[in-house]
């Protein structure tokens, strides 16, 4: 996939500036993106948020030749999955006053308490008594993003072993791990 249609952006507000204008008659962007400050390159959380607040999505990603992470863009097809975690942005955008009327027509359902955990990884992790009040003593984003990301995988056996079998093993220790807070933007206010 070619790098066509790179905006030569790199803040949050130029960013929303351009989907203001552009959300409805382009079907797509790149944008370099970075995981740390730099002055030529906008933070993926910030592509990934304001793209959200227009009802787009982050997709593909590539790396330029000048090290950054060319990030691209498109708007969200109506039968696209939402993840627990982007789910939980949206609400954060919300409640900032972010979210447009283009995002909020393509919301999912958005109560958390309509999260169901599948019956397999549940029976999983009442199976040890340690396990299930560690699960249940994790904060419920955690949770919810945690089993998303190993729900999703349902359709693909092997992946969806070992993603329980890695998440079973950090429960049991009592750990939590991987990226679920956006470096701690969905636990403030």
């Amino acid at each position: 996939m070619e790098i066509d249609h790179l905006l030569p952006i790199t803040t949050r507000q130029e960013l929303r500036t351009w989907l203001e204008q552009n959300h409805r008659s382009s079907s797509c962007c790149w944008v370099l993106t970075t995981r740390k400050p730099s002055p030529h390159a906008i933070p993926y959380l910030d592509a990934v948020e304001e793209a959200l607040c227009f009802g787009w999505i982050d997709s593909t990603r590539k790396k330029t030749a000048s090290g950054f992470l060319a990030q691209r863009l498109t708007p969200r097809s109506r039968k696209s999955k939402w993840s627990e975690l982007n789910k939980e942005r949206v609400r954060r955008l919300t409640r900032l006053g972010l979210m447009t009327p283009y995002g909020e027509k393509c919301l999912p359902e958005m109560d958390p308490e309509a999260f169901r955990i599948d019956p397999d990884i549940l029976e999983a992790l009442q199976k040890d008594p340690r396990v299930y009040s560690n699960f249940l003593a994790f904060p419920r984003l955690y949770r919810h993003v945690r089993l998303d990301t190993i729900q999703i995988k349902k359709n693909q056996p092997e992946l969806f072993h070992s993603r329980l079998e890695k998440f079973l093993k950090n429960t049991r220790e009592n750990r939590m791990f991987g990226e679920w807070h956006d470096g701690g933007r969905l636990l403030e206010e």
